[in-house]
């Protein structure tokens, strides 16, 4: 406990008695004020919900003014009731009674029958009285910083994270081979495989680019414990091109409030050295998979910095079909499916990785974090960088970017699915080819701000 605050402590005790038992007899009598004035932060009482070690809070958590002297002020003392009912009261008290000290000029003494109360004239003398006042102030900041990894909301509070990004995945690539089958009924060849054999100099490129607006909403039912839902609304746009057949440029987009989830969140330990959290929750992606998905936090915390390890793992179950990949339709009907992975209902995910986030100044943070994961037919290496900004306890933006380093996308080989109506260089109205492809340039990254509410 720093000593200013032991000092506020002693001052709350001492003050009462040193007014009870005070130097009446004296000409002066010297009254000490002590206030100590807190600036209260999201967090209204002692907690150990802070985000970074308050064994230490010198560097940034406590500041305080120098202690500000008042002038002397002369006042008169007015002779009330209140003097003489205390009079009586020594009157009336005939047990032997030893009067504290109450200085040097007034010795302790024994009154065994009687005590005569001092005349007004006597008392009067005392009415010319110095008081000196000292205010001490002292601010205690503890910050409730709103862009740590561990954020979530305090007991009765609410918490929201409203996560406006742009990302973008892509990759290269080259047809191996296909098979071409004839699916029109009304065609002589109908159900037979119309072309075969390797496809020769047949590569493009294909984009998946988003417009995301997540919220993600809290409640804390206890400082520990939160439930949370959360819902996502993108415009999502494909774009195949650079085919190197000249073939024409397709474009796709969809949008809408594809994503939504609901689940609990504890913090399951803030201690002065480490921090945790558990979080479980589930989360449905419209007309494509329903998830479930657990998340595991521990960081130590070394003054304004928590460095911190996450796992992380996700189990979904398709909703239709046994096949997922990137999706590109054009205003013809025509369909192009570059698949991930083909035969399947359940796919699932794990990641590991690390974490800093540091404190600069009381409205400035910084995170980093990288992971490594393996996603079901790939894995991948990425970063994450975020600036953090805290005007206020109630609110915080914080800007960041993602990127990957490294993915085993790159040159494997999948499965593409064709549907085509009206195909060039065919009799039959409508054929679906099915083939091999290969991956290459697969690349990924993300950027946007957090806009970060507690109220």
């Amino acid at each position: 406990m720093k000593k200013s605050m032991m000092m506020a402590m002693i001052f709350a005790v001492v003050a009462p008695v040193y007014m009870a038992y005070g130097a009446e007899g004296t000409t002066t009598r010297k009254t000490t004020t002590t206030r100590v004035y807190r600036r209260a932060s999201t967090a209204q009482k002692p907690t150990d919900n802070f985000y970074y070690n308050q064994s230490n809070r010198k560097k940034y958590r406590v500041a305080s003014a120098p202690v500000q002297q008042r002038e002397v002020i002369n006042r008169d003392i007015v002779v009330d009731d209140d003097y003489e009912v205390v009079n009586r009261e020594y009157e009336t008290n005939t047990r032997n009674y030893e009067m504290p000290n109450r200085g040097a000029d007034v010795p302790n003494r024994d009154y065994s029958e009687s005590y005569v109360a001092p005349s007004y004239a006597d008392y009067a003398k005392t009415k010319q009285t110095t008081e000196t006042t000292t205010t001490r102030y002292a601010t205690q900041e503890r910050k409730y910083f709103l862009a740590h990894p561990f954020f979530q909301p305090l007991r009765g509070n609410f918490g929201s994270v409203t996560d406006l990004s742009y990302a973008k995945n892509g990759f290269e690539f080259d047809l191996l081979n296909g098979s071409v089958l004839d699916i029109d009924p009304n065609s002589s060849t109908y159900g037979t495989v119309v072309a075969t054999g390797p496809i020769t100099g047949a590569s493009a490129k294909i984009e998946t680019s988003q417009f995301l607006i997540k919220e993600d909403f809290s409640f804390g039912i206890t400082d520990r414990l939160a439930i949370i839902a959360m819902g996502q609304y993108d415009i999502t746009k494909v774009n195949l091109k650079d085919w190197s057949t000249n073939e024409p440029s397709v474009k796709y987009s969809d949008s809408g409030l594809n994503v939504f989830g609901i689940g609990l969140q504890t913090r399951f330990v803030d201690t002065t050295n480490w921090i945790g959290m558990l979080a479980g929750y589930y989360q449905s992606q419209k007309d494509t998979a329903d998830s479930f998905i657990g998340d595991l936090k521990l960081g130590y915390k070394i003054d304004r910095t928590t460095l911190y390890g996450v796992a992380r793992g996700g189990y979904s179950r398709l909703k239709n079909g046994d096949i997922y990949g990137a999706y590109v339709e054009d205003d013809t009907g025509d369909w192009l499916m570059m698949s991930y992975k083909t035969n399947t209902k359940d796919v699932m995910y794990i990641e590991g990785g690390f974490g800093v986030f540091s404190v600069l100044n009381k409205y400035l943070t910084l995170n980093g974090e990288a992971f490594f994961g393996n996603y079901d037919w790939h894995n991948q290496l990425t970063i994450k960088g975020a600036f953090g900004i805290q005007p206020f306890d109630s609110f915080a933006l914080n800007l960041y970017a993602m990127g990957v380093l490294y993915d085993s996308a790159d040159n494997k080989v999948k499965e593409y699915m064709n549907y085509d109506v009206n195909p060039s260089g065919f009799s039959t109205a409508l054929v679906y080819t099915r083939g091999d492809y290969k991956i290459k340039n697969y690349n990924e990254y993300k950027i946007g701000a957090q806009l970060i509410f507690h109220f």
